[in-house]
């Protein structure tokens, strides 16, 4: 006989959740993207409602916002939140990296090793893959820390940034690693040397350079947007000045 239960609705909410949520993290959404709860429940083979609390669950935690009463979008992060998360990243996954120097385990570091290596082979081919391998990277950090409070910490950052990494490394894809100058390394010798203070800096350095790339760029493309709304703006007002007055 079958020792198999029925699944209660909110295990089956809690595990929808759980996937959307995986899938920003990991990049599978595009800043900007809307998501059609119809649409997710077909894919997931689900009804709408598990879906609906799912997507809403996401929209208090602020990984997913909703439009016009329901259109729901995967937001698009301005310059000063992210400058914001960049700073907390900045700290906690300093925190995790020390210790993770004094906690992880030869085969985590042979794990962490090889993860960096498809890392470094995807960069200019993959753009996709290698954001999902830098959050591996990071995240196989944070496990071997120990400490599940700060993960769950970190993670939430995550699910609101996984969006906007994934264009970072399309934008940053023509760049040459092969030297092995990644500042990923640094972390790599930094744990493996079992040096907190090495393995702090290390990895505050790398969320340092790639945060402050992505901040420009974000802080760029929102000048470029002021600047379009108001040449479109101009244009309107002349259009309005150049119609000849009618009476009616």
């Amino acid at each position: 006989m079958s020792s198999l239960k029925p699944v209660k609705k909110e295990n089956l909410s809690v595990k929808v959740y759980k996937q959307i949520r995986e899938a920003l993290i990991n990049g599978q959404y595009e800043p900007g993207e809307r998501l059609i709860i119809g649409e997710l429940a077909s894919e997931m083979g689900v009804s709408i409602t598990p879906v609906r609390e799912a997507i809403f669950r996401l929209i208090s935690e602020q990984g997913l916002e909703i439009q016009a009463a329901t259109a729901i979008y995967v937001p698009f992060l301005d310059s000063e939140r992210l400058s914001e998360i960049q700073q907390i990243r900045f700290h906690l996954e300093g925190m995790g990296a020390a210790e993770a120097a004094r906690k992880i385990t030869p085969k985590e570091l042979d794990d962490l090793s090889a993860l960096q290596k498809e890392f470094i082979s995807l960069t200019s081919s993959n753009p996709k893959r290698a954001s999902y391998l830098n959050r591996k990277f990071h995240f196989a950090i944070l496990e071997a820390s120990r400490m599940p409070m700060l993960i769950s910490t970190v993670e939430s950052f995550w699910v609101i940034t996984g969006p906007i990494l994934k264009v970072f490394h399309v934008k940053t894809s023509g760049l040459d690693y092969s030297g092995g100058q990644h500042r990923h390394e640094a972390v790599l010798d930094a744990l493996k040397a079992r040096d907190p203070d090495a393995a702090t800096k290390a990895i505050q350095a790398d969320l340092a350079w790639g945060g402050k790339i992505m901040i420009d760029w974000l802080a760029e493309r929102e000048k470029e947007q002021t600047l379009n709304q108001s040449s479109k703006s101009a244009i309107q007002k002349r259009s309005c000045a150049s119609k000849p007055f009618t009476d009616r």
